[in-house]
């Protein structure tokens, strides 16, 4: 006889963390942080095992275990060993994830990046299925950020984890049940590489909630970049805009330049005694709340030059009301499109015409969030983007499950 009681219980999902999620302070923690919330809304047992470079505020734990049944939390190692091996340190430095003791039996384990691989080697996720997060095509990331750094030490560490990602994350991919990513762009070339993939590659966008959209609000006449200041992509950004862009906008009655960002507690002073030498330029580091920096902006700008992967910073700065200007590479991923939810431009010239038109124009800035917002709603649904791909995988889970129950 078929057991369906046992084929009807509560479905246990482990996310593996490659970092703390709470408080979901930049991009990729807003994402997993909003995927831990959603997949508890829907009815599954969420544990969490997080890997840290520090340990968390005692308050943020508290806020965690509000969410998940299980926690556990693994420091990461900084071990010159970690450097010398051919898997990439991002992978090493997270061994310990092999170790801990998993309350085990989950019906899927949920890769936060590859960087988490080494919890496949745990006995705990074994008959798991797989699903990996995609933030960024790795190889692509590395290099770039080797391209961008201008210390030859931490440029051969960049190129050194790029060329070790191109051998680790296929064997990764692999072994994988789904894949997740953030950026569709990428994921039709994925598909375009690896055709086997393609029935197990989904657009699975950031997490955009009708009910936190905001509505187009007209602030100061204040340009706006919110990012990881710990990034080169994201000051390299700042940089690039403060040389080309910024001084042009002062005649505009009432302009000013604000960047914010995290730092974490990583000496930003080159970059905050760069800002201070324009007028009209002031940095914000580690605010605790957004919500008064997009209120008082007129315009979100992202003049990125490189970078894989979404640029979650635009979408957030959609969610929250604010138009944005952003260069080809800044918006690769999203779907959005120049004129109609964005403006886009990839020069100086063009790039500050566009600020100076949000503004200076009305009704612009007002008709491009409202095309993104409907856009946002359609698309960007990971409640309804997670349950189309998951209740499929874990029902064909469930069989077997419950033909082995039978026996």
């Amino acid at each position: 006889m078929v057991n369906l009681g046992k084929a009807s219980r509560m479905k246990k999902i482990l996310v593996v963390a490659n970092d703390f999620p709470y408080p979901p302070a930049h991009g990729a923690a807003v994402d997993m942080w909003n995927r831990i919330r959603i997949l508890v809304e829907m009815g599954y047992r969420v544990d969490l095992l997080a890997s840290v470079k520090e340990t968390p505020a005692q308050e943020s734990i508290d806020e965690v275990k509000r969410y998940v049944g299980n926690l556990w939390i693994v420091s990461r190692s900084q071990s010159l060993g970690s450097f010398l091996s051919w898997i990439p340190f991002q992978v090493r430095s997270r061994a310990a994830l092999a170790k801990i003791k998993l309350d085990g039996d989950f019906d899927a384990v949920i890769l936060e990046a590859d960087y988490v691989a080494e919890v496949l080697k745990n006995p705990g996720v074994r008959g798991s299925k797989l699903i990996l997060r995609i933030h960024n095509e790795q190889v692509l990331y590395f290099r770039e950020l080797a391209q961008g750094s201008k210390n030859w030490l931490r440029k051969a560490y960049f190129l050194s984890e790029s060329f070790k990602f191109r051998l680790f994350s296929p064997v990764v991919l692999r072994k994988c049940n789904l894949l997740w990513f953030i950026s569709d762009s990428e994921r039709a070339e994925h598909v375009r590489k690896k055709r086997e993939d393609e029935s197990k590659s989904y657009f699975l966008p950031t997490h955009v909630s009708p009910e936190n959209l905001r509505p187009f609000v007209s602030g100061e006449p204040t340009a706006l970049f919110i990012g990881s200041l710990t990034i080169s992509h994201n000051t390299d950004s700042v940089v690039w805009y403060l040389e080309n862009v910024h001084s042009r906008l002062l005649d505009i009655e009432g302009y000013s330049f604000q960047v914010a960002g995290r730092t974490a507690g990583q000496s930003i002073t080159w970059l905050k005694e760069m800002v201070q030498r324009n007028r009209k330029a002031a940095l914000e580091a580690d605010p605790a709340v957004l919500d008064d920096l997009y209120r008082k902006a007129s315009v979100f700008v992202n003049p990125v030059i490189v970078g894989a992967g979404i640029k979650i910073k635009v979408v957030q700065a959609l969610e929250a009301g604010v138009p944005v200007v952003s260069t080809t590479m800044g918006i690769e991923g999203t779907g959005f499109k120049d004129g109609v939810h964005v403006l886009v431009a990839d020069t100086p010239a063009a790039f500050t015409e566009c600020v100076r038109r949000i503004l200076t124009e009305k009704g612009l800035g007002e008709f491009l969030v409202g095309n993104a917002q409907s856009y946002l709603r359609d698309r960007y649904d990971m409640k309804v983007n997670m349950d189309r791909t998951l209740s499929q995988l874990l029902a064909a889970n469930e069989e077997v499950k419950v033909v082995r129950d039978a026996r």
